[in-house]
């Protein structure tokens, strides 16, 4: 658990996750697992304990500091054609809007405590407020593309929200990304 310690403090100081994938698959793939996460995480009635590698780590970053507004739910989502277990961690605000920032992705080799990576959602803990018919906004600066975690945030919260990125405009709606202008 050292390690996820360390990794975890270098990733709330602003590091990003050394793992970049293709652009051709970036899309399908956070629209996947974005949809994934949000069934996962909505069909839960939460009676279902930790596995214990989500314990560690939901109680390894909260001792951080970063749950100070809110609580974090874990979820392992696996991929058994890469051979990987994707552990999310979801920040859930105290307060109203919809919480951008510090979401967590830890990817391990499938049965095994081998780290791969550990990925941020985003550079900042954002907490946009949403009244209304408000439409949510935030930048993205970790990758071209809006990632799992927006299209997750998307269908939680039932909204169309816009992101920027490097690569232009996106709005996420009804877990699809769409490119809007460069």
């Amino acid at each position: 658990m050292r390690t996820i310690g360390i990794l975890c403090i270098a990733l709330l100081a602003g590091c990003a996750s050394n793992q970049k994938p293709s652009s051709s698959n970036a899309i399908m793939d956070a629209e996947n697992l974005g949809r994934t996460l949000y069934n996962n995480l909505t069909s839960e009635d939460g009676s279902s304990p930790y596995t214990s590698r989500e314990a560690d780590v939901v109680k390894m970053v909260g001792e951080e500091g970063v749950a100070s507004d809110g609580h974090y739910k874990a979820v392992s989502i696996f991929n058994e054609q890469d051979g990987v277990e994707n552990l999310f961690l979801v920040l859930f605000p105290d307060s109203e809007g919809v919480q951008f920032g510090r979401h967590f992705r830890f990817q391990f080799r499938a049965g095994t405590n081998d780290l791969i990576d550990v990925s941020p959602s985003t550079k900042t803990c954002l907490l946009v407020p949403v009244t209304g018919d408000s439409v949510p906004f935030s930048t993205h600066l970790l990758s071209d593309v809006p990632n799992e975690f927006h299209v997750f945030l998307s269908l939680y919260h039932n909204k169309q929200i816009y992101v920027s990125t490097r690569k232009g405009l996106w709005s996420v709606n009804g877990g699809k990304i769409s490119h809007i202008e460069k």
